[in-house]
């Protein structure tokens, strides 16, 4: 298979799991999405009247947000590759005018230059294989001057479930479908955007406990996560992914406390601006 192949079969395995997971991703189970959208609208603090656009929007949850902050007068547009996430997103903010979705791939987006004055993208941009063209699609899509607000899970972002976690997927040796990073170091990012030519780069570390009622939370949570039930039903036999599912939570029953069970997640914010 050669490269051009692999990275249209990958994309569709991304966007099959995200079309499969929509019903349950939707239930933001420990509402750490919507504290994170509320968040990075606080930091860009968008303009009444503003045309913005979520890209990789997922059920809508920001683009909910944003219209409280823009007005009436105001535009908002949700994107999403994963047609279940732009049908919830419709369902999700029905009612409210002035909020449009549309399926598309981040790579290629389908807007004239200069189309929007901000431009959102919360925990997506490690899921498109090439995060350089969906960089540059965002930059070109965006006016003179206007405002790029980014999300992403920062170094330590899921501490310590993670790092059992990734030792447990080693030992099965299940491989992730993206090369891209999870985890997106500040002074990597920082570069990424240098290089699509955003200016005024600015970087926002912070950390936010979480407390799962129990093991079984943690993995459901997991499986909210599109990519991952492919990565389990592609590379494991069911006997090995019901095995891995049990070693799974019997490494998380050893870190239950009377409050339950412990995660400090590590987020980074990122906004920037396009000179002209």
């Amino acid at each position: 298979m050669n490269p051009v192949e692999n990275t249209i079969k990958i994309k569709g395995l991304i966007r099959q799991g995200w079309e499969e997971v929509a019903s349950e991703y939707v239930k933001d189970r420990i509402g750490i999405f919507e504290r994170s959208a509320i968040r990075l609208l606080e930091i860009l603090s968008p303009l009444s009247n503003c045309a913005l656009i979520d890209i990789g929007c997922g059920t809508g949850v920001l683009a909910l947000q944003a219209k409280n902050w823009i007005g009436p007068k105001g535009k908002v547009i949700g994107s999403d590759i994963a047609a279940s996430m732009v049908k919830l997103g419709l369902a999700n903010t029905q009612g409210k005018n002035g909020i449009a979705f549309c399926q598309m791939d981040a790579e290629w987006m389908g807007f004239v230059d200069a189309s929007f004055d901000i431009v959102v993208c919360a925990y997506s941009l490690f899921q498109f294989p090439d995060m350089k063209q969906a960089l540059n699609e965002m930059i070109r899509i965006m006016k003179p001057g206007g405002k790029l607000g980014l999300s992403n899970w920062g170094p330590g972002y899921f501490s310590p479930i993670a790092l059992l976690q990734r030792e447990l997927f080693r030992e099965y040796g299940i491989r992730p479908l993206l090369t891209n990073p999870i985890v997106i170091k500040p002074a990597e990012l920082k570069r990424m955007l240098n290089e699509a030519g955003f200016a005024s780069i600015e970087m926002i570390e912070e950390t936010e406990p979480i407390w799962f009622t129990s093991p079984e939370q943690v993995w459901e949570f997991n499986m909210d996560m599109g990519p991952f039930p492919v990565m389990l039903r592609e590379q494991l036999t069911k006997v090995k992914q019901r095995e891995l599912i049990d070693r799974f939570k019997t490494m998380m029953e050893d870190l239950i406390t009377e409050q339950g069970i412990k995660s400090t997640f590590h987020l980074l914010y990122a906004v920037a601006e396009k000179g002209g």
